[in-house]
């Protein structure tokens, strides 16, 4: 009898075996039968569809059995390689994963309470997350650096400028120990203004570093929040010929206040506090505004700076002028003559509410999605000063901004 309750008795390693079989067969299953999402907005990218392991082309015009046996990708199914089907395959798993992202979060709380303080490239201190500059190409940035130098040579009638912002990492140094291995922002940003020639260089980061204990970099984004992107406005007065509003000057709307950004995508700690978006009006009277947004194929016009349908979605950065675009056009009716071309990273959109208090006309450009002379689409000779703005780290790794030699 003894025998035949010890047979049947459920041991803690025979428990284990079963959650384990019983996980493993139910986490695949239910990430097969639930219905699949085209777009993670955490992480503002489109999902990996099923791959097809037909050229589906062949397969249209196929007339007999042999045909449909040639429309199958057989190199996709006989080669492992990047792009392989099964690469493809497990690709898609992962992006469809029931409840993966509560298995990412508990990923990253274990390795959190180990006392890990990096997780995907971000560095938690406090109540801050923080983007880290671990190392660049020096021959990229030389080539963007080169590009600029070059535009300025071609474009001699035209003021140009550069601003390269830090992020929270600099402002937040001396607080990160110094075996983190991470560079110096002030370090690259000198180094990069010194081979600047004709190009007026914009020191926004001693204005940042004296309001550190400010709000001006958000806690789960890698942008500067509204505040941040004020004092990079007065940085830049000198340089660009205006004369900045003091702060007392504009009321202030919190548009949000549940805002989590980039990086808290990489991370999914709920533990660091939601952030604000701000808007800054000018108390006396906002000029009026007229902008254009081109995505490249069609124009779409706004009678504001600020899009609010974002604050609706998880990407409420992007209230800022809208998401990223080759081209944004801003007319106000600020009637000074005064155009600028801002060529840009989107540091830049949270700033552009403030210079356009200044412009007739600014012209943002992303250089991303622009493969060919700018003059094909914008009339260069109606604008007389340029300024390149970007942050630190983007720029350290931007291939695209040496592209801006195209233009003549």
């Amino acid at each position: 009898m003894d025998k035949e309750k010890k047979k049947f008795t459920m041991t803690p390693a025979k428990l284990m075996i079963a959650l384990f079989t019983i996980v493993s067969l139910v986490i695949p299953i239910t990430t097969a039968v639930l219905p699949k999402q085209e777009r993670s907005e955490n992480e503002n990218r489109t999902l990996a569809k099923f791959p097809s392991l037909v050229n589906q082309t062949k397969l249209d015009k196929a007339e007999n059995f042999a045909d449909v046996i040639g429309a199958v990708r057989w190199e996709d199914i006989t080669v492992r390689d990047e792009d392989s089907y099964m690469d493809k395959i497990e690709t898609y798993f992962c992006d469809h994963l029931a409840g993966r992202e509560e298995w990412v979060r508990a990923r990253n709380t274990m390795e959190m309470l180990a006392g890990k303080k990096e997780i995907n490239e971000v560095y938690t201190l406090k109540n801050q997350m923080i983007q880290v500059f671990k190392d660049f190409d020096e021959e990229v940035v030389n080539s963007s650096l080169n590009a600029m130098n070059l535009f300025a040579e071609t474009h001699p009638n035209m003021q140009c400028s550069l601003m390269l912002a830090p992020t929270a990492q600099e402002l937040f140094s001396a607080e990160i120990p110094s075996y983190a291995g991470y560079l110096s922002e002030k370090t690259f940003i000198d180094e990069c203004y010194k081979k600047m020639q004709g190009v007026t260089t914009i020191d926004c980061l001693s204005y940042l570093s004296g309001h550190k204990s400010d709000y001006v970099f958000y806690r789960t984004d890698h942008h500067w929040t509204s505040l941040g992107a004020y004092y990079a406005y007065c940085a830049a007065s000198k340089a660009l010929g205006y004369s900045s509003y003091g702060l007392d000057s504009f009321n202030i709307e919190t548009a949000s206040s549940s805002f989590r950004g980039t990086l808290y995508s990489k991370t999914l700690d709920n533990s660091i506090t939601p952030d604000t978006i701000d808007y800054y009006f000018l108390a006396s009277g906002e000029p009026t505004v007229k902008m254009t947004v081109f995505d490249g194929q069609e124009q779409t016009v706004y009678d504001s700076l600020y899009v609010r349908s974002f604050l609706d979605v998880k990407d409420k950065y992007s209230s800022f002028t809208g998401s990223n675009a080759p081209i944004v056009t801003i007319e106000t009716n600020v009637d000074n003559g005064k155009n600028l071309l801002l060529v840009k990273d989107s540091y830049a959109h949270s700033l552009v509410p403030f210079l356009s208090k200044h412009y007739s006309k600014i012209t943002m450009v992303d250089m991303r999605y622009i493969n060919t002379d700018l003059n094909r689409f914008i009339d260069l000779d109606e604008y007389q000063q340029t300024l390149f703005m970007f942050n630190a780290i983007s720029f350290s790794s931007d291939i695209h901004l040496k592209k801006i030699t195209m233009t003549k």
